[in-house]
């Protein structure tokens, strides 16, 4: 990992997260790039051009404040600032495509309603259209070195060993004890199988493979990661049905526990939604 995107809407939320990120990764030699958005809701006005160079000074003027407490924090940490101008999404995509970050961080603002699980509806539009490794950290989130990391599977195999790489990683990185979870389906394959190819990605890791019921798939995920006193929890997006019945499982109106526990998405290919 060399370079990482950091980014910022100036709320706790945000600074929380990127706080969070530079305490995990405190021990690597990295780059950061802090990027803040900025977009106007409306057009046609003659006041238009006033109003985005208002927005860019307080954008540049936020990015420096926020400079400043990194630097106080994290003495010598090395931040590009970026002030941009469009859509999250656009500009995250050109910032992917300028700077190829090998990771994104971004805060969540925790959403208490099981359809939402671990994500608010920004982080998780991110997800859909940001084809890059990212770390979701939930409001209030302090970063404590994981001893167990949960993946959330399917039990299908990878496309890619690559794609699996930053798990090794950051496994290796912890020293931590993997735990692969699957909820039971009708039609799950032969799983002794599944888990001979899913383990042959991680030799020399301590592993364990633990299967749950029921069809509150969310919870069951929530509720695991808890009992197992895990730090983080980890997806792979390369099954859209299956990483949506995770994050929207149903309508229910049942809710849990406000989302404490943070979540490393990577993408097995593009998926389109």
């Amino acid at each position: 990992m060399k370079y990482v995107l950091l980014l910022t809407d100036f709320s706790d939320i945000a600074r929380n997260a990127i706080i969070y990120a530079l305490n995990m990764l405190k021990n690597e030699h990295l780059y950061y790039k802090l990027v803040n958005t900025y977009d106007l809701e409306f057009s046609g006005s003659p006041y238009v051009m006033q109003v985005k160079d208002e927005l860019a000074e307080e954008s540049i003027k936020g990015l420096n404040n926020e400079l400043q407490l990194i630097h106080r924090l994290f003495p010598g940490v090395r931040v590009e600032l970026a002030s941009r101008f469009g859509s999250l999404i656009e500009v995250i995509q050109e910032e992917v495509k300028d700077y190829n970050p090998d990771l994104i961080v971004l805060g969540n603002k925790g959403e208490s309603a099981i359809e939402h699980f671990l994500l608010g509806s920004n982080a998780y539009e991110i997800i859909k259209r940001i084809n890059k490794p990212l770390l979701v950290v939930p409001k209030g989130a302090h970063f404590i070195k994981p001893e167990k990391i949960v993946f959330a599977t399917d039990l299908n195999d990878f496309k890619s060993d690559d794609v699996i790489r930053p798990v090794r990683d950051i496994v290796m990185y912890f020293n931590a004890q993997l735990l692969f979870i699957h909820v039971l389906e009708e039609s799950d394959k032969d799983r002794f199988e599944a888990e001979n190819k899913i383990l042959s990605h991680f030799p020399d890791i301590k592993s364990a493979f633990y299967y749950l019921q029921g069809d509150n798939v969310a919870k069951r995920i929530c509720d695991f990661v808890d009992e197992q006193g895990a730090g983080m929890v980890i997806m792979i997006r390369h099954n859209k049905s299956f990483f949506e019945r995770i994050i929207y499982t149903s309508t229910t109106k049942q809710m849990i526990l406000h989302p404490k526990h943070t979540l490393v998405v990577l993408h097995d290919e593009v998926c389109e939604d």
